[in-house]
């Protein structure tokens, strides 16, 4: 049985979720700069005063919302266990996660990217509460395998940025090419593999300088 604590953390996030889905059906419906509080509250079934028992606003909705899609639940839990994976199969299985964000998620995540980047304000959240702390999450996690020896040493600012351009680009490309990419035609598992291998071994193989 959950206890008091238990159950009111579960209606808080609860209720988060719902006025987020709302957020995402207006924003997308009307476009950020058009939509307003009343809108989401009106979708959401809420008052609008409920909005800000919860975020900061239509700008705090915003970030919210991308940080929901992109520090999801799985990809921090990868985050947490990448010590007990050896690097193959923790790479791998972000890659995987990254994949399947872009699949489920990437029309919301463009758009959403796309409203982002025409404020500088919500540029500004979002490098705090989104990109900076995953670059610094992949960078921990890469100077500790440097610093153990199973990486060599590189310098794991511009090798977390680089991966995570990567990925970010490879989903991007993958939806401006539509359902004629070929990427469409291979196996997910084989893209996996294919890509990890990428990243691990480079262009040469790993048995090359």
């Amino acid at each position: 049985m959950e206890t008091r604590q238990e159950r009111k953390e579960r209606i808080t996030q609860q209720r988060r979720a719902e006025i987020l889905d709302a957020a995402l059906a207006v924003f997308s419906r009307k476009g950020y700069g058009q939509a307003t509080t009343r809108d989401i509250a009106e979708e959401a079934g809420i008052a609008e005063g409920t909005i800000y028992n919860y975020f900061e606003g239509k700008r705090g909705l915003l970030v919210s919302l991308v940080t929901r899609h992109i520090l999801n639940e799985s990809f921090l839990d990868l985050v947490r266990r990448a010590p007990e994976m050896d690097d193959v199969a923790h790479l791998s299985a972000v890659i995987e996660d990254r994949l399947t964000l872009g699949s489920e998620s990437g029309e919301a995540l463009l758009f959403l990217l796309d409203e982002v980047h025409r404020d500088a304000g919500l540029r500004e959240q979002f490098a705090e509460r989104v990109t900076l702390p995953g670059l610094r999450l992949m960078q921990a996690h890469l100077e500790s395998r440097m610093a153990a020896g199973a990486i060599r040493p590189l310098n794991a600012a511009i090798v977390a940025r680089a991966l995570q351009g990567m990925l970010m680009g490879f989903m991007y490309v993958h939806r401006l090419e539509g359902d004629s990419s070929p990427i469409e035609e291979i196996p997910r598992q084989v893209l996996v593999t294919e890509l990890t291998n990428f990243v691990l071994w480079g262009l040469k193989g790993r048995g090359d300088s």
